[in-house]
């Protein structure tokens, strides 16, 4: 679960509507840890934001980072939306084992969208200072809407971002509108206009135009290439 509550959230759908935060006990989460270090020899990201955001209990995440800081094998991924007050213990005691990830997305979106989330600015200062202290930082544009201007409203995005730090990956994708994500947000009462822009029905549940998806993704490859961000990191 999650306390966001972004109105397009896939979560929605995973937990059947169930938001709230649940947590497992962490001696569990260790003892699955210290069993998959022993078993998997390959080395791993381990991905800690599929069905939660990684940062939205940053004292619970404490002595999970912790434990893949004594072994060298495998890292952990955080993804999350929060902001600076969440990132404390990273920047107090900077880690080698860790992945730092910014789910961003253009203003005129978060405040349709993702009315409780720490601002676009408030995720991108968070980011430049983890990325500051070391961290391999990564950010992640998903979903991208074509709203009205959107070149617009990414562009300026993607400008912010970049002056303030050379993120290690840039992440995109467009809207999914699996059906029981649609389901349980209509069930939720939450904004649905982010439906609107569907126009095809997939394996993967709806999505926007094919036309729609190239011309969005051919402009942001355009937009990195020309600010010099190399196009094998996105």
């Amino acid at each position: 679960g999650c306390p966001l509550d972004c109105s397009y959230c896939y979560l929605r759908g995973t937990t059947r509507g169930r938001m709230k935060p649940q947590y497992v006990k962490t001696e569990h989460v260790l003892e699955a840890l210290d069993e998959a270090f022993a078993k998997i020899s390959t080395p791993a990201i381990f991905n800690a934001s599929e069905l939660s955001d990684a940062l939205m209990n940053p004292r619970m995440m404490v002595p999970i980072v912790d434990r893949f800081e004594e072994q060298n094998r495998h890292k952990i991924y955080l993804l999350t939306k929060f902001g600076g007050r969440n990132i404390r213990f990273l920047l107090e005691r900077p880690r080698k084992q860790v992945i730092c990830g910014w789910s961003i997305n253009a203003p005129v979106v978060s405040k349709l969208w993702e009315k409780t989330t720490p601002s676009p600015e408030e995720r991108i200062e968070a980011a430049k200072k983890v990325s500051t202290a070391g961290y391999d930082t990564r950010i992640r544009i998903d979903p991208i809407f074509p709203v009205e201007d959107w070149k617009l409203h990414y562009g300026d995005l993607l400008n912010r971002i970049l002056s303030s730090l050379i993120p290690n990956r840039i992440i995109l994708g467009t809207p999914r509108g699996l059906w029981k994500t649609v389901k349980y947000a209509k069930e939720a009462g939450v904004d649905m206009s982010w439906t609107q822009f569907f126009k095809e029905d997939t394996g993967w549940g709806k999505k926007l135009s094919f036309q729609e998806r190239e011309e969005i993704y051919r402009f942001f490859l355009d937009k990195l290439n020309s600010a010099g961000y190399s196009l094998s990191r996105v």
